[in-house]
């Protein structure tokens, strides 16, 4: 793999470095994300995965049965079948969510909420000098879309270090 959550000689070891220990004890970098890239990296040496050698693993949120996938750009389209199965078989999850990492939020809010549609985003510039974004989302489309309003304000946040408040019209 180009890119991992962390060193691939901690991840290979299972021990990990003074910069490595302390993003995990920071919340930066989680057990799963280690374990993840792990079984990638083993993965990445069979013929039916070598694909894996070229795409960027930049971090995965597990966020109760939907685990977040933050891959390199273009890398999302390299993913296959197989793998997504895979990963869903041998974590257990119901739901994976392919999102390419950015700063943008409309790109990031876009793979959270697909294939439901962003109706608008809007940049509100405050009086402090910071910028915070307004999405709006279709009220019919909020039984479809896996995450509440407020758990997508997070992960918004956590993907692209941006404060979006989501409404629902």
């Amino acid at each position: 793999m180009k890119n991992l959550p962390a060193c691939i000689t901690c991840i290979n070891s299972g021990f990990l470095c003074t910069s490595c220990q302390e993003k995990l004890d920071t919340g930066e970098l989680t057990q799963f994300e280690l374990d993840l890239a792990k079984d990638l990296l083993l993965l990445e040496e069979g013929e039916k995965f070598g694909f894996l050698k070229n795409i960027s693993f930049f971090k995965a949120i597990d966020f109760e049965d939907v685990v977040i996938f933050v891959l390199g750009k273009k890398d999302k389209i390299k993913i296959t079948q197989n793998l997504i199965k895979w990963i869903k078989e041998t974590y257990e999850v119901d739901e994976l969510i392919l999102v390419e990492q950015t700063k943008n939020p409309r790109a990031a809010l876009e793979s959270l909420i697909a294939p439901s549609k962003l109706i608008s985003l809007n940049e509100i510039f405050l009086a402090t000098g910071d910028i915070e974004f307004r999405g709006v989302l279709s009220k019919k489309d909020q039984e479809v879309i896996l995450f509440t309003g407020e758990e997508l304000e997070e992960l918004i946040l956590e993907l692209t270090g941006k404060t979006i408040r989501i409404e629902f019209e």
